[in-house]
């Protein structure tokens, strides 16, 4: 898609906005800034500064509220690996009301507040080729913003943009239809010199609604677009070649993941061995590895695709892998194990002993003794032996579930279980399709657990128990 050649935009700041609590997102939203959500084994927002990075961008403001100290610690970890010079400063601003009102405190913590700059959402995961597009075709005075292919059943769910010509002509806050000319609007922007002022006066509350629609407080970047449409500014549209995932919803998280990892793997052409790293000849690798040091896969492993695996992690004793997998750090996943394709396994965790996984797996996690898993499963959560999840309906259909008081049936993975983070499950627990549990809680040995559990909560059995005597008289002696 290219635009009639005018005068190139040059941009060399960037804003990134992760102040957002992420209130849709529970369980995860409790202990991860968005921001901060493992994403093929790395925080989100290091998927944006590498693409930012990758541009030429030389300065960038995170700007923090909620949980702002893990975004800060993300920010930390990319620079002490980032050998471009491109500066990364956090802007707190706990108090924000929405994208608009962030993307100002970050452009007012600037030198000169009215350069052009590029905002980015701190949920978005984009591919850096789509960046490179919206700056190609971004130019003096104009504003141009990103946009993606919608789901026609998913309007209501989010912001869409009118686009025709390569230009947005309307934008509908969650609107209850579609048309032709509907597509995501993503809020990736490129703001042009001197556009300070549109963000202050961007209202409070929406008026990009249809009638009857009951919009919340916030002054938001989209409303900020809206208004400027109104006032006949021209906005220009990219429409994304690759895959963007607005990481809103739980299972966003899995999506943006099997991405990522399709991401990853889709360029290995030959196994990648770094030092200490060793495949063992009984191994059977149907496509190719690259493995990280000191890691090793052992005897009777098979690997049924493209397999991409961090430092010092151990797979072994007749593991299966399924292909297009992405592996953390230190981890062992061993015995027989079954690791299904597009999974990402977090550092430092623990699959073996029969256990089956499929969906992400965060940082030291532990599934063992058999099983069978298909979803998130949380920080620090412990599967107990033979906890399993449904995954099919009897009636073939997806689950709903509830976002806020909402009742919703995901576009992706509805049938998926959500563990939080902290999380333990007892022996022979069974999660029905969809279930989500919150952050510290427990599910005691035995429950069928057919409904959310929320946060802080533990559930056990209770029973009736018959008692009598028994002994060799019972067989006649």
């Amino acid at each position: 898609m290219r635009l009639i050649e005018r005068e190139k935009l040059n941009v060399t700041e960037a804003v990134i906005l992760a102040a957002g609590q992420g209130t849709h997102l529970w369980p995860y939203n409790e202990t991860h800034a968005k921001a901060a959500l493992p994403v093929g084994n790395r925080p989100l927002i290091h998927h944006q500064l590498d693409a930012l990075e990758s541009v030429g961008i030389e300065q960038v403001w995170v700007v923090t509220g909620y949980l702002e100290g893990n975004v800060r610690a993300a920010c930390h970890e990319w620079l002490d690996f980032s050998t471009s010079g491109m500066g990364v400063q956090i802007v707190p601003a706990a108090n924000t009301i929405g994208t608009a009102c962030s993307a100002r405190a970050g452009l007012l913590a600037r030198t000169d507040p009215q350069a052009p700059v590029v905002i980015v959402p701190g949920d978005l995961l984009f591919h850096p080729r789509d960046l490179v597009g919206v700056l190609s075709n971004s130019f003096e005075d104009e504003i141009t913003c990103l946009v993606s292919q919608i789901d026609k059943n998913y309007c209501q769910d989010g912001i869409s943009a009118d686009v025709a010509g390569h230009h947005i002509k309307a934008i509908h806050a969650h609107s209850r239809w579609c048309s032709s000319e509907s597509r995501a609007w993503t809020g990736l922007v490129v703001l042009p010199a001197g556009s300070l002022e549109d963000l202050v006066a961007t209202p409070e509350f929406p008026t990009c609604i249809e009638i009857g629609a009951m919009p919340s407080r916030e002054q938001a970047l989209f409303e900020t677009i809206h208004q400027l449409l109104r006032r006949d500014r021209k906005v220009n549209a990219w429409e994304a070649v690759e895959r963007v995932v607005d990481i809103d919803r739980p299972w966003d998280i899995i999506e943006a993941n099997t991405v990522v990892c399709d991401w990853l793997t889709g360029g290995l052409a030959e196994n990648q061995l770094a030092e200490g790293a060793s495949i063992d000849p009984s191994a059977r690798l149907e496509g190719h590895v690259a493995l990280g040091e000191g890691s090793l896969i052992g005897p009777g492993v098979i690997v049924y695709g493209n397999l991409v695996v961090g430092r010092n992690t151990i797979i072994t004793d007749g593991a299966y892998i399924g292909g297009n997998i992405v592996i953390g750090d230190n981890c062992k996943i061993w015995r027989g194990c079954l690791i299904e394709s597009r999974s990402v396994i977090g550092h430092r965790c623990v699959v073996g002993h029969g256990a089956e996984f499929e969906g992400v797996m965060m940082d030291e996690s532990y599934s063992f003794h058999y099983g069978e898993y298909w979803g998130i499963l949380g920080r620090c959560c412990d599967l107990g032996a033979a906890t399993v999840c449904g995954t099919l309906r009897f009636d073939d259909g997806q689950t709903s579930h509830r976002v806020k008081g909402r009742r919703e049936v995901p576009r992706w993975h509805a049938n998926a279980t959500y563990l939080g983070d902290y999380v333990r499950t007892g022996v022979n627990v069974t999660l029905m399709p969809g279930v989500k549990v919150g952050a510290y809680s427990l599910v005691g040995a035995g429950v069928l657990l057919q409904e959310d559990l929320p946060s802080r909560t533990s559930i056990f059995i209770e029973q009736t128990c018959k008692r009598s005597t028994w002994g060799p008289e019972r067989y006649g002696w």
